[in-house]
């Protein structure tokens, strides 16, 4: 099985080209492997953990509606998500032979993909809790553990509930973050060989050597084929029963009371202000349609 795509100069030296296709194969077989074996083990099903075990007080301090996702935050992910499918289909559907303007297609993607991660980068780190949302401590790690080996277990012993960003969904980030930042910074360098709106194409702008170029493809290919098994985990996992309350979040921007207190608790995941912004604002709505029936203030 080939892993590099090679071929020859005009001066008869050996040069890349690139990533072989055979290793899109090759992940595409790893990602299926990674979702039946999951599923297997998984089949006893989610850990019951549901409301009816909580606190009367702590439910009770939980608004019907903890808010979880901002309406730019929704917006920009499934920007996001469009621009990703739109990259992936550019970059490895004309391997089967059709014709389509895939290379212009594929560098404004690239563009809105790069504008995605300037977006998140800031709109994470303007954030006070942006800490809490991308640090991995000890405690965390520990925890992590406990929860592998409480699932191939397949026990329910010592499992801890997560808090708003659980350790798996940290280090999906992370992994995937690498990736993006990989496959922008190698596309933009081999935007200068195509032409765009903004430039012709000029692939001696940076007077680097044939190796160089095919080094830069070589990265540019093992990021690509990279998200396509971060794409096969993010879509099942967003499918799964346990999971879909979070898929539904990105979709409404918030999860109910019975999923917070089956999945979390105040102690890994204290819901801020803003988070009860639901609540407040069905109490606000309260208050103003008690006065305007001169009642007098309704409180919740």
């Amino acid at each position: 099985m080939e892993f590099l795509r090679m071929a020859r100069n005009p001066w008869g030296e050996e040069i890349l080209l690139g990533l072989a296709w055979n290793v899109i194969w090759l992940v595409v077989a790893a990602g299926a492997l990674f979702v039946v074996v999951h599923a297997v083990f998984a089949r006893k099903g989610a850990r019951d953990h549901g409301p009816a075990k909580a606190d009367a007080a702590v439910a009770a301090s939980i608004p019907a509606k903890v808010q979880r996702h901002s309406r730019s935050a929704r917006i920009s992910h499934w920007i996001l998500a469009a621009a990703t499918f739109t990259l992936l289909i550019t970059a490895f559907v004309p391997i089967l032979g059709l014709q389509f303007p895939w290379v212009t297609i594929h560098w404004i993607a690239g563009l809105v993909f790069g504008a995605y991660i300037v977006y998140h980068t800031v709109d994470t780190l303007v954030r006070p809790s942006w800490g809490r949302m991308v640090w991995i401590g000890p405690r965390e790690i520990a925890s992590g553990f406990r929860q592998v080996f409480s699932f191939l277990g397949r026990k329910d012993d010592d499992y801890k509930k997560s808090g708003k960003w659980g350790i798996e969904s940290k280090v999906f980030h992370h992994i995937t973050a690498l990736a993006g930042v990989g496959v922008l910074a190698t596309g933009l360098l081999m935007m200068l060989r195509v032409d765009t709106w903004f430039w012709a194409a000029n692939p001696y702008a940076l007077e680097v050597t044939d190796a160089t170029w095919g080094l830069v493809y070589v990265l540019h290919g093992l990021a690509s084929v990279g998200f396509i098994g971060l794409l096969m985990a993010h879509i099942y996992f967003a499918m799964r029963p346990d999971k879909f309350y979070l898929t539904m979040s990105m979709i409404r921007g918030w999860i109910s009371r019975d999923d917070y207190l089956e999945h979390h608790t105040p102690e890994t995941w204290p819901v801020s202000e803003e988070e009860r912004g639901a609540k407040v604002g069905q109490a606000q709505q309260t208050v103003g349609a008690g006065a305007s029936r001169g009642t007098g203030s309704a409180t919740e």
